[in-house]
């Protein structure tokens, strides 16, 4: 599911909320452990804002693109917000609960991008600096271009990236970086064919080249922020 994106330019604060709404969702069972409770404004919430959220949600529901979901935000170790919407199963009229237990996959990615948005505020990290200022070996990577000759054969050439790939690239899937088994592409293609893209004992540098975009260019859901956490880790 490749798309071209129009990134704001200040996507740090936004990035930002949606790393702490994932950090808020790995919190399970924080409601029944008894957290204390606060009113959203008196942690510099907006309850509005925040309603809009769990509105959203209902909206998302009544379209049947999720059965449910259960959105809770803490800020300054208090509950702010509490909301419990659709149904825990799509098979059951059953009401979502506020302590349901889900199945949640990639629950790093928002952890790793929090941490990296800590440093980002401490001034240890800079969203719009090239990934090579952490990761050196970054500064050499290429792209992988599909090219088709006269005679209808296709080949993949590597060209020098138009500009470098960034810390906020890595934070919003923007890098050029694939995962290799969503879509086509010959760059896909050669990693299915090496197995890279099929997990196990593959160090981060094996996903690196080619790219499969230019970096800023295209959204592909990749392993960018496994790359986020080699840079936050110094």
């Amino acid at each position: 599911m490749d798309e071209q994106t129009n990134i704001p330019a200040k996507a740090g604060s936004f990035l930002a909320g949606l790393a702490a709404l994932g950090l808020a969702a790995c919190l399970s069972g924080v409601h029944a452990q008894g957290l204390p409770k606060t009113a959203p404004e008196q942690v510099g919430l907006s309850p509005q804002r925040l309603n809009s959220i769990g509105d959203w949600l209902r909206s998302e529901v009544a379209q049947k693109k999720i059965p449910g979901a259960v959105l809770m935000v803490v800020r300054g170790g208090k509950l702010a917000y509490v909301d419990a919407i659709g149904q825990r199963d799509p098979a059951s009229p059953a009401a979502m609960k506020a302590d349901d237990i889900f199945r949640i996959y990639s629950m790093t990615k928002p952890i790793v991008s929090v941490a990296a948005l800590m440093l980002v505020e401490e001034g240890k990290l800079v969203l719009e600096a090239p990934v090579a200022r952490y990761i050196p070996s970054f500064g050499a990577v290429r792209v992988g271009v599909e090219k088709t000759d006269a005679q209808g054969q296709k080949s993949l050439e590597l060209v020098a990236p138009v500009r470098p790939m960034t810390v906020q690239d890595l934070m919003r899937h923007t890098s050029g970086l694939t995962y290799g088994f969503f879509g086509e592409g010959a760059v896909k293609k050669a990693y299915q064919e090496a197995s890279i893209s099929a997990g196990g004992d593959i160090s981060t540098a094996d996903f690196v080249e080619p790219l499969a975009y230019q970096p800023g260019s295209t959204w592909d859901y990749s392993n960018s922020t496994d790359v986020l956490g080699r840079v936050a880790a110094g």
